[in-house]
């Protein structure tokens, strides 16, 4: 490569440090925090999500606790960042998640299809579409985002999107979904250009429709006049700047506690389990994703009393009080327990809670100590993660907003008869797939203004 290539992608070399450079920390010392905040596959920025942890997190239980070859679990897959980062360290995975959104953003990161066919994909889908003389039937929550050209596009390929089930895509499906839910709206640069689809708004969260139809009065926003397909093509050449080797993974569309108690995964026959439950209240991914949540089919999640975001509510149960919480960590627990392997370990990110006026819960603690005495697992650590409440995904809002804290806790769990000690002692930052993705994608890169 040239220097100026060399230059343009030195912010996708971060090495780890000896303390920490994100301002967090755990009980036990820097760990994850040691390594910048852009570690990880080039794959892991398809798109944003909240309640997301880091690569560098799974990193470093799949490094400390399993072997290239050993099955990696993650039954809240979410965004697909443990499946990516298990699967590229030759890990095999099954990912799981109920989310529309999430399941398909796991299934492009554990099975991505190779630059050549995606290349091949969008030209198939670009030369399939005929814009419409007349506008497109969509609501005004989602009319308002978009140049009118640009949603005819986008009309198009979420059509091509829902000619099938979800379950049956085929992976460059999943991959052109996922690309194109990670530059549904997103902000503006300075200059006023984008990379995003949508009038300039935060690319973490989609903001309330109401919100957003005030703040486009307020700001004389218009929406930009975007090529869908051209940004999508730029979309997978960021994504595909490193090398994707790795066993294919498998995802599932499941109730978590069913996929590890009830056979769905074998018996006895995992590793590693990597996850984060949901936490209490904290999050409502409906509300958070509702753009992204169209695009893949699940119209009327906008407003509060929208039937997409009651049915999608109702699934993923996010109104739960702390009683129906601790009903499903005892079946979470119990699941965890049939499907380890007798050597195997979890990691199970818990965050404490607050809500205004109210004390602190510390969530994790508390579910362990009411419900160990009658689990088959044992806390073989309890790491507590700390980091400044303001850089918390969920606390985005503000003080007001949320109810995550500055803490995290990871009980490590295994088998009560179980001898655990860690695998790699000597953790290993380094990351061989760096850089490794397809020329093609970095000359389209470079060419960017």
């Amino acid at each position: 490569m040239t220097n100026s290539a060399t230059d343009w992608t030195q912010s996708f070399f971060d090495v780890a440090e000896s303390d920490s450079i994100d301002g967090g920390t755990t009980s036990i010392g820097p760990l994850w925090h040691a390594a910048g905040a852009r570690w990880g596959h080039s794959m892991h920025t398809m798109c944003s999500y909240h309640g997301m942890f880091p690569a560098r997190l799974a990193h470093y239980f799949i490094q400390t606790y399993s072997n290239p070859g050993d099955v990696v679990v993650d039954p809240f897959s979410g965004r697909g960042t443990v499946p990516l980062q298990a699967r590229v360290e030759g890990r095999r995975t099954i990912a799981n998640d109920l989310s529309p959104l999430a399941y398909v953003l796991s299934s492009a990161k554990a099975n991505p299809p190779s630059w050549g066919k995606m290349m091949d994909a969008v030209g198939v889908l670009e030369k399939g579409y005929r814009a419409p003389q007349d506008d497109v039937d969509v609501s005004p929550d989602i009319r308002m985002l978009y140049h009118p050209d640009t949603l005819k596009q986008l009309v198009y390929i979420r059509s091509w999107l829902l000619s099938e089930e979800r379950t049956t895509w085929a992976p460059q499906k999943h991959m052109i979904a996922g690309a194109l839910a990670g530059i549904m709206h997103g902000g503006h640069r300075r200059d006023g250009s984008s990379q995003y689809l949508s009038i300039s708004m935060p690319n973490t969260f989609s903001m309330s429709p109401r919100y957003v139809a005030k703040f486009i009065r307020e700001k004389s926003l218009v929406p930009p006049d975007q090529d869908v397909f051209a940004r999508i093509r730029d979309k997978l050449a960021r994504l595909y700047l490193d090398a994707i080797e790795g066993p294919e993974g498998v995802t599932y569309s499941a109730d978590a506690t069913s996929l590890l108690a009830d056979g769905v995964v074998r018996p006895g026959s995992v590793d590693l389990i990597v996850t984060s439950p949901p936490y209490l209240r904290v999050v409502n991914y409906a509300t958070a994703n509702w753009i992204r949540l169209w695009l893949l089919g699940v119209d009327e999640v906008g407003r509060d009393q929208g039937a997409g975001r009651k049915q999608l509510d109702g699934v993923l149960d996010h109104g739960h009080g702390y009683p129906a919480y601790q009903t499903f960590m005892q079946r979470l627990l119990s699941g965890i327990e049939t499907s380890l392997k007798p050597t195997g370990v979890a990691a199970v990110v818990i965050g404490d809670v607050i809500e205004p006026g109210k004390e602190r819960v510390p969530l994790a603690e508390q579910v362990w100590s009411e419900l160990s005495a009658g689990s088959g697992l044992k806390l073989v650590q309890l790491i507590e993660d700390h980091l400044p409440v303001e850089k918390k995904v969920s606390r985005i809002w503000g003080d007001t907003k949320g109810q995550a804290t500055d803490k995290d806790c990871v009980l490590v769990l295994a088998r009560k008869d179980a001898e655990i000690s860690a695998i790699d002692s000597e953790l290993d930052w380094d990351e061989p797939y760096k850089d490794g993705g397809p020329d093609a994608a970095h000359e389209r890169l470079q060419r960017k203004p």
